[in-house]
């Protein structure tokens, strides 16, 4: 066989035997994957992903490289509801309970992923060790209710309806007035050493930082709490993440309990 070939032919085995095993279950009747590496990091870290699970590939197949699991639970439109924390409940079970997961995943929001990873890090400080918050939706008046706070964003009437449906809010008003402000009830996850971590365009148009994660960095920040920020100057909400993932996993691997 030409060396060429066979030079090819091993980077295309390298690239299968580096390949995650995708583990496909249902849990409280939703779909569930795991990226599996092929040997599990110490103490089994693991990277919960609260919405678009894969779209930041590069930076999950670079942390199950370095022994992690991924784990994305499929709660579309419940937008962090008490709803969907219970399913999120019985996942967390399953991964730390039943497998040996560590009890500190790294949590990743990617924009209204925010919401999820916020919910969860209010209910459980404790069961948290970095907040990966990418152009995430921290303030849900800002998107989807595109609520001009101090920013104007696009919002979203669809999502805000199916959001005021969720959590049972019969007005506009009644949901606004109700609605979690950006940094609320997250100070006890400071207290608990969660490292925070916000990756975003400066200027994202969909889910101004201004309004959504610069207060909960600002939280962190007067506080005393422990924050890595990477700002993109003059992007927009996409594309997520870095072009260059490395400096996104180091801190994340560092900061894995």
């Amino acid at each position: 066989m030409p060396r060429i070939l066979l030079a090819l032919f091993g980077m295309a085995f390298c690239a299968v035997a580096s390949a995650a095993t995708v583990e496909k279950l249902t849990i409280d009747g939703k779909a569930v994957t795991v990226k599996t590496p092929d040997k599990a990091a110490p103490g089994k870290p693991w990277l919960w992903v609260g919405e678009f699970a894969g779209h930041l590939k590069s930076l999950e197949d670079g942390l199950v490289e370095k022994g992690w699991h991924v784990v994305y639970v499929g709660v579309s439109n419940q937008f962090g509801s008490a709803r969907s924390m219970a399913t999120w409940e019985k996942a967390y079970e399953e991964f730390h309970g039943k497998r040996g997961f560590s009890a500190k995943p790294a949590l990743l929001g990617i924009s209204r992923g925010g919401l999820y990873v916020n919910a969860w890090t209010r209910l459980h400080p404790d069961r948290v060790s970095v907040l990966y918050l990418d152009n995430g939706v921290c303030d849900i008046r800002s998107w989807p209710g595109g609520v001009a706070l101090t920013h104007q964003s696009k919002g979203s009437a669809n999502d805000w309806k199916l959001y005021k449906t969720e959590f049972g809010y019969a007005t506009d008003d009644e949901a606004k007035a109700k609605s979690l402000q950006a940094a609320e009830g997250l100070l006890p996850a400071i207290k608990a050493g969660v490292f925070l971590i916000s990756c975003h365009g400066t200027a994202d148009k969909t889910v101004p930082f201004e309004d959504n994660a610069a207060l909960v960095a600002k939280l962190w920040q007067d506080n005393g709490g422990r924050v890595k920020l990477f700002p993109k100057e003059g992007g927009d909400h996409h594309p997520h993440g870095l072009s260059d993932p490395k400096p996104l996993i180091e801190v994340l691997t560092a900061e894995a309990k």
